[in-house]
């Protein structure tokens, strides 16, 4: 039997992939909560930096152009608010997804480790143990920030974007006056 990693077709690569993709998302099945969690704390966070623009417009429209400082001293109390909040739903998405990632990192270690265990000898024969190690290190490592980082940042993205579009049609189909009358 052809145990030699290197060999692997691209057909089998191709059938694989889904297998893999289902066997992974078994390994966070239980992280269920955690990734709602980190799901609110992106929203969030996106939803707060999205008003910020809109709420700067408003009161340069309201309160700067009349010279009413006490409204631009109250806004700018909100921004403060609003910019200390959104950084604590980034710190918390952040944190939430980190330990996500650890843990799913050392459930899928320990399920190639005890996979190791199974195979036979001519696995390891037709397989040099260097790239072994490498290959598990880095494969996991790739795995690991996927879910720590770059999901997170992918999905904060497309709902960044998606309300931008949302406020850009809301402005525009908004009475043409000033913007004041949004908000």
């Amino acid at each position: 039997m052809n145990y030699n990693l290197n060999d692997i077709s691209a057909q089998q690569q191709k059938a694989s992939t889904l297998q893999i993709l289902k066997r992974l998302l078994l390994l966070i099945k239980e992280e269920r909560r955690n990734l709602l969690f980190a799901l609110a704390a992106i929203l969030t966070n996106s939803t707060l930096n999205l008003l910020n623009p809109f709420i700067i417009g408003y009161t340069i429209d309201t309160y700067i152009v009349r010279k009413n400082y006490q409204g631009v001293l109250q806004y700018s109390g909100l921004l403060l608010v609003m910019a200390i909040v959104a950084f604590g739903a980034s710190y918390t998405q952040t944190k939430v997804m980190g330990g996500v990632g650890q843990r799913m990192l050392f459930k899928l270690r320990n399920t190639i480790f005890n996979k190791l265990q199974e195979l036979p000898v001519a696995f390891f024969n037709q397989n040099r143990a260097g790239d072994l190690i490498s290959r598990i290190n880095n494969d996991t490592d790739k795995i690991n920030s996927f879910f720590s980082q770059s999901l997170m940042q992918f999905i904060g993205s497309i709902m960044t974007m998606t309300g931008a579009g949302i406020f850009l049609l809301f402005i525009h189909s908004a009475p043409h006056t000033t913007h004041a009358s949004v908000v």
